[in-house]
């Protein structure tokens, strides 16, 4: 049996690099799809809104002679828009999408400096140290206050990731190539 090779310092810092990047994205895809959930019902809760506003603004007789509605229809009409707008705000303020997105915020930039950190460490004159080494694992590991990546998420969020950097290394080799060209090739000995 061959002995695997030995881990030094610089493979370790290497590790916790690439763990940072893979947390990194993970956060920014979870936190750009609370941002984009958060924006959406605060956009439905604002046009129904504004269409409740309008409608209760227009009488009775003027949605029967424009829309043809009755009395009770407009009524009925107004009470379910109402219901809805209602219940969107609930929404927003059950699931608060806005807190979740902040705190994935958060552990971007907490994970985005510990790359920083072993990127600095790997490209220094000198080698990189053990005491620089835990000092990274211990910024790295400070992640009490971090949300945590949703198990049934992980391993597609890691795909997600290990696509994006195949893509980023197929674009800094075919710069002028389109990104949905790029795309469409699929990862590299992939069907596309």
């Amino acid at each position: 049996m061959v002995d695997p090779q030995p881990v030094t310092v610089r493979s370790r810092v290497e590790r916790v690099q690439r763990k940072a990047d893979q947390q990194t994205t993970a956060h920014a895809y979870l936190r750009d799809s609370y941002s984009f959930r958060h924006a959406a019902l605060t956009t439905v809760s604002l046009v129904s809104g504004l269409f409740l506003l309008a409608m209760i603004m227009a009488s009775a007789s003027l949605a029967s002679s424009t829309l043809g509605l009755s009395p009770g229809e407009f009524q009925w009409i107004l009470a379910l828009v109402a219901i809805a707008s209602f219940s969107t705000v609930v929404l927003i303020l059950a699931w608060r999408y806005d807190v979740r997105a902040e705190r994935h915020d958060q552990a971007v930039r907490h994970y985005t400096k510990a790359a920083y950190v072993a990127s600095r460490l790997l490209i220094r004159a000198e080698p990189a140290t053990e005491a620089d080494l835990d000092r990274l694992e211990e910024l790295y590991l400070d992640d009490r206050d971090l949300p945590r990546i949703p198990e049934k998420l992980f391993l597609r969020l890691k795909q997600w990731h290990l696509l994006k950097v195949e893509a980023s290394k197929e674009l800094s080799r075919n710069p002028h190539q389109s990104i949905p060209d790029l795309l469409a090739k699929g990862p590299p000995g992939g069907s596309g």
